[in-house]
């Protein structure tokens, strides 16, 4: 952690039928009350990236670190919110294989919430849509959030053609 940045880490969390995760803050939250957002969190002092996207996790959506059936970091990207300039985002693209369901269940027994509630939505697109038209995951619309959208819908793609095969085969 670079002790003269503020650092995030923020996850892109995917089910295996290639879904993404938004969930949806509190409305009393100071940052972002009632917004959409990805799991995201900041560095504590001695964590590294990893360390803090699976404590966020756990912290914000109850999803302990053997859930998680891959982690992968994106890279970095500004963080222009207003509040939060000239911070650093390390994100992450994560699969899960819980329902939306199981995850709601879970927020209920989080001891203090910040995540309302979670929601899949069909597919990054949408993300990508929710993104670029609202005030959402404490950064603006950006060329360098484009290309994290842009990799991630490579990832999923690429695990649609694979299950394809698969169905195809076993036909």
């Amino acid at each position: 952690m670079n002790k003269d940045k503020l650092e995030f880490v923020s996850a892109i969390i995917a089910n295996n039928e290639g879904n993404v995760l938004l969930l949806k803050r509190r409305k009393n939250l100071k940052l972002d009350p009632g917004k959409y957002d990805l799991c995201s969190g900041h560095m504590k002092e001695g964590e590294v990236p990893t360390q803090t996207m699976y404590r966020e996790i756990g912290e914000e959506i109850g999803v302990k670190q053997e859930e998680i059936k891959k982690i992968e970091r994106l890279g970095d990207i500004n963080t222009p919110h207003e509040q939060l300039k000239n911070t650093t985002t390390h994100m992450y693209f994560i699969e899960i294989n819980l329902s939306e369901e199981e995850i709601n269940k879970r927020l209920e027994d989080i001891k203090e919430p910040e995540i309302e509630s979670a929601r899949y939505v069909k597919n990054i697109n949408t993300l990508r849509n929710v993104q670029k038209y609202s005030d959402f995951m404490r950064s603006m619309y950006t060329e360098e959030l484009e290309k994290i959208f842009r990799t991630v819908q490579g990832k999923l793609n690429h695990r649609e053609e694979l299950r394809i095969k698969q169905w195809e085969e076993e036909r």
